[in-house]
């Protein structure tokens, strides 16, 4: 894991603090508006391996904020794309509309909150589409978005703050890197099973 370490401080300063930051952005709007990008593993690398030189909290506080706006900008070009591009010229398929709009139905809030247990379970993939097609509020959908990531990497950053300053840059990376994936798993198989229940037909149904 030193290896891996070095790699990763060697990465980081060759970015330095603006490049780290711009990288964090970019991973985030690309996270929310094309493919996964394990946007949790990389905000906290981006702490753990943060130059020398800048406040430990401000850096802290400057991820988030990056964090936050990349969720904010993917999800918004997602949204926009979908609601002027498909939905508005009527290219959005009657099926695939009527299934998005069954499948929030089965949620355990049929609205925008469902937005927040995406953050523990993420049954809403590309939250940007469902915000046009089901017809979500935009605003109450983004304010959803930034308190739910708030909370998370908030979390996320105390945590690997904490070992940081407990243990060395390797040991706190595979700690680290350990977390998130467990993380990530436990997230996933809470959103598989949740979908398995939601699609399983009520007892007692024929």
């Amino acid at each position: 894991m030193a290896s891996v370490a070095d790699w990763l401080t060697g990465l980081f300063a060759f970015l330095g603090p603006g490049g780290t930051l711009l990288a964090l952005f970019l991973v985030f709007v690309i996270d929310a508006a094309i493919i996964p990008t394990l946007p949790e593993l990389a905000v906290v690398l981006s702490y753990l391996y943060r130059d020398p030189g800048v406040d430990p909290f401000t850096w802290a506080l400057l991820l988030l904020v990056m964090a936050l706006a990349g969720e904010v900008v993917g999800n918004t070009l997602m949204f926009l794309w979908v609601r002027k591009l498909v939905v508005d010229r009527g290219h959005l398929p009657r099926f695939l509309g009527r299934a998005m709009r069954g499948w929030t139905d089965l949620m355990i809030v049929p609205d925008e909150r469902i937005i927040l247990v995406n953050r523990i379970a993420p049954v809403v993939p590309f939250v940007g589409a469902f915000i046009a097609v089901v017809g979500w509020s935009y605003r109450r959908s983004i304010a959803y978005i930034v308190l739910g990531g708030a909370a998370k990497y908030s979390f996320l950053l105390v945590l690997v703050g904490y070992l940081g300053f407990v243990y060395d840059p390797g040991t706190a990376t595979l700690i680290t890197v350990v977390a998130v994936l467990v993380l990530v798993g436990v997230s996933v198989g809470a959103a598989a099973l949740y979908r398995r229940r939601a699609a399983a037909p009520p007892r007692g149904a024929a």
